[in-house]
């Protein structure tokens, strides 16, 4: 339903969509970058290589490469039931620090002061969920998992590269799977020019509880490439 703020209503939906006038819906800007895509399909996220969700809610170890970086980091994520929660940990440096909570899903990690001089990573038993390259400061990772009783909308998405050409193309694509196992890899797309926009319509709705992710790879060699998504988080009526 679309309603305005009672004091502050602008005429443009999207724009009080993202002020926070809609009581039912919030603004996601997704952003992922991937800096060696090659010719087989990986994640496009900071990390590299294909990202892997955990099987079940486990505690996150948070940790850096460098001694220098103590201040907090704010882990948002989804818990057992698929319900967002979030935990903001101190840094103690090459020491990793446990979190008290336990996620399901990672969706973004971000510092809360200053500039991290190390990486930055969010592991349990080996597997990094997420994951801030040294002075980033926070997650670059195309990888989101809808909360119980909400949907997402895609409005628009736009993917680039600097290394791409007439005579090399990459491809893209969406990877979503559901809670039940359904997994459904779609709106494929090739292309060969420095950057590729999708400005939607009719936004892309993706359901409750379901991952999703953007994949790339080249024809040739190995490529940086970057994806910005723009939506809207809605709870369902």
């Amino acid at each position: 339903m679309y309603q305005f703020d009672e004091d502050m209503p602008t005429p443009n939906f999207l724009h009080d969509v993202a002020k926070g006038n809609i009581w039912d819906s919030r603004a996601l800007n997704i952003f992922g970058f991937n800096r060696t895509v090659g010719t087989s399909f990986e994640t496009l996220w900071d990390d590299g290589g294909n990202y892997v969700y955990p099987s079940s809610a486990v505690a996150m170890d948070v940790v850096s490469t460098s001694s220098s970086d103590t201040m907090d980091v704010k882990i948002n994520g989804l818990d057992a039931n698929y319900v967002e929660i979030s935990e903001t940990v101190t840094l103690t440096g090459t020491s990793a620090v446990t979190t008290t909570a336990t996620f399901l899903r990672i969706n973004s990690a971000i510092i809360l002061a200053g500039s991290n001089v190390g990486d930055i990573n969010i592991t349990n038993g080996g597997t990094k969920y997420a994951f801030i390259g040294a002075t980033i400061g926070t997650t670059q990772s195309s990888v989101y998992t809808v909360p119980a009783g909400h949907s997402i909308y895609l409005f628009r998405i736009d993917v680039t590269s600097g290394t791409n050409n007439g005579n090399k193309y990459l491809t893209f694509r969406n990877v979503v799977k559901t809670n039940t196992g359904r997994t459904l890899r779609v709106a494929e797309a090739t292309f060969a020019t420095s950057q590729v926009s999708f400005d939607r319509q009719l936004p892309f709705k993706i359901a409750e509880k379901s991952d999703f992710h953007f994949e790339a790879k080249s024809s040739s060699s190995e490529n940086e490439v970057s994806i910005f998504v723009e939506a809207i988080l809605v709870k369902d009526s």
